[in-house]
């Protein structure tokens, strides 16, 4: 037996719960794949015609331009600001900042306010294949990587295949990763990296290299989401606690974590620091309740309702699948223990993308529960609760998905490109956009500077305005229907006249 090799115990240990030929009903049937195989393609083809790609709000738009600077070799850049008001460091810098970056004292110049997982996906994949096809890529791969892992887990984890598929089909039509997936947002891709960890972790009890490659995973999740750190004491339930694993484990997050520390401490000003700034105000234990009772709403809603109580068998039966069940369970409690007092985890049902990772272990470890009633039982039993289950499942995501007109969101989205492309041909090319909303949009598709109004005085705005006519700058705005009221009456008052409108973004010169 070789120095590497699990010594018998470990063997016995290992063998039944990650060999998901050897457990479960054995290997999936022929036809089961080709089928499978169908449909995942047809889900494939499904996100690539809905989804889209564009430098929206603050969300998108601030992934997409950290993208373009990690892609040009650059980690922050400069305020937009016309010599005429003055040197960056000499003005107001909110007043110019596009949302998706941040200020601090430290640094005068402009950093992204995002982690840098998913830009770090986008550049790579827009140095690739351009900056359309790219991101979309990155977009699909992301949710057809998670949907099969999702798979691939339950199978290591030894779920018979019909239980397997019904847990896939289960996370790929919850309604809030279809939201997350056919948009520009980090939400599915960390959810995708969370499971490859789970994989690998759980691969990693036989063979030190995929303890280390759990490790790679878990750190680039927490690159794509800090917060993902938290999966840390799960993983290692399933890795089991080795000092050779958990050193592999270790060892093979490393250069992530090198990554995470040195971008922090060079653009925000420690090693643990973030672009959101002080977020401590968000958090507070008052928040918890109601933001617990809005998880368990939607969750209900949203997945067959049974899956909030299915883990209950796993988690207790005296000769289930125990370590198993306790690593899940610590991976979602991690997630939910965060954001059940985040202040805004309860406004609305698209808030549970926040804790989407654990809902994808939530899935998993009612599929354990199902294994652990199903025992000793007829197999038809498994293929009738995966059938139950996968029936309920897209039924709700039917249901959910055309009542919240999840489906609409890419229309919404393309909206801020088709604006930016409007701004390109009739803004000259020195104007001043006042916006907010559509500030990190001016900023992705156009070399123009950025009024943001959010923060001006009449009186400030009257003054730039003196100083950009004399300069011979032209004034110009692009702000939604929403936002007319304060930004142009209120704070940037004037005799506006509309240019044009696209979708509900309207575009205006101040004469």
């Amino acid at each position: 037996m070789s120095p590497s090799s699990p010594t018998l115990i470990e063997a016995r240990e290992l063998t039944p719960r990650c060999g998901a030929a050897e457990t479960g009903g054995g290997a999936a049937p022929r036809w089961f794949r080709w089928v499978a195989g169908l449909a995942f393609a047809a889900y494939g083809v499904f996100l690539a015609l809905t989804m889209s790609v564009a430098a929206g709000g603050s969300d998108s738009s601030g992934y997409l331009n950290s993208a373009r600077l990690l892609a040009a070799g650059q980690l922050q850049t400069d305020l937009r600001v016309p010599p005429e008001f003055g040197r960056p460091t000499e003005v107001n810098r909110s007043h110019f900042s596009p949302q998706g970056f941040g200020q601090f004292a430290a640094n005068p110049r402009l950093p992204p306010s995002y982690p840098t997982g998913l830009p770090l996906h986008l550049a790579l994949a827009g140095k690739l294949f351009g900056w359309e096809a790219g991101p979309r890529l990155v977009q699909l791969v992301a949710a057809l990587g998670a949907v099969a892992l999702g798979y691939a887990t339950a199978r290591a984890l030894g779920v018979s295949w019909p239980l397997a598929a019904a847990g896939a089909a289960m996370l790929a039509g919850f309604p809030v990763f279809l939201f997350t997936s056919i948009q520009t947002l980090s939400d599915t891709l960390a959810t995708t990296w969370m499971l490859a960890a789970v994989w690998c972790a759980l691969r990693g009890r036989r063979a030190l290299g995929w303890a280390a490659a759990g490790g790679a995973a878990l750190a680039v999740a927490v690159l794509v989401r800090p917060t993902n750190l938290l999966l840390a004491p799960g993983l290692a339930v399933l890795l089991g606690l080795d000092a050779r694993r958990l050193g592999a484990f270790l060892a093979g997050g490393m250069p992530g974590a090198v990554w995470f520390m040195a971008y922090n401490q060079a653009l925000y000003g420690g090693p643990f620091h973030s672009g959101y700034g002080t977020i401590g105000a968000a958090f507070a234990l008052h928040y918890g309740w109601p933001t617990a009772l809005h998880f368990a709403k939607w969750l209900a809603l949203f997945l067959p309702a049974v899956v909030l109580v299915l883990p209950l068998p796993a988690l207790v039966a005296r000769d289930g699948p125990r370590r198993e069940a306790a690593g899940l369970a610590l991976l979602g409690a991690g997630i939910v223990g965060v954001y059940l007092f985040y202040d805004v985890s309860h406004d609305v049902w698209w808030c549970l993308r926040f804790i989407l990772p654990a809902v994808a272990a939530l899935i998993l470890l009612a599929l354990l529960g199902v294994e652990v009633l199903a025992r000793r039982r007829a197999p038809w039993v498994r293929a009738a609760a995966a059938a139950g289950l996968a029936a309920w499942a897209l039924a709700a995501s039917w249901h959910w998905t055309r009542s919240l007109h999840i489906l609409y969101v890419p229309g919404y989205e393309r909206v801020y490109a088709e604006a930016a492309e409007v701004v390109r041909k009739q803004f000259p090319a020195n104007a001043l956009v006042v916006c907010s909303a559509f500030s990190g949009t001016i900023y992705y598709y156009t070399a123009l500077p950025t009024l943001v109004y959010d923060s001006i005085t009449p009186g400030e705005f009257a003054g730039y305005v003196a100083r950009a006519r004399a300069a011979g700058r032209p004034v110009f705005a692009a702000v939604f229907e929403l936002e007319e009221e304060e930004a142009l009456r209120t704070r940037c008052p004037g005799p506006w006249r509309r240019l044009a409108t696209v979708g509900k973004i309207g575009l205006w010169e101040l004469p």
